[in-house]
């Protein structure tokens, strides 16, 4: 006697990890990841050269949007008070 053919509700279910691409957001400028080693704050150091607002701003929360494959990190520019 052969035993039964496993099916697919028997078999433990895969739990490989998702890589998701990052997207970060300046206001309505999309800037591109320039490394996905990096971390946010040495994003946002690679592009204050060419977006000065980056040189006070701050960091969101990330925003993971699994359905769309995307992690949104948004700059938040003016970040803080003056005084």
């Amino acid at each position: 006697m052969t035993p039964p053919p496993s099916t697919p509700a028997s078999t433990p279910a895969s739990t490989t990890p998702v890589t998701l691409r990052r997207i970060f957001r300046l206001g309505d400028l999309t800037l591109a990841d320039p490394n996905p080693n990096m971390t946010p704050e040495q994003v946002r150091t690679f592009y204050k050269t060419e977006h000065a607002e980056l040189a006070t701003a701050g960091i969101g929360s990330p925003e993971d949007d699994l359905a769309a494959g995307e992690r949104r990190i948004q700059f938040i520019p003016n970040y803080g008070r003056k005084g």
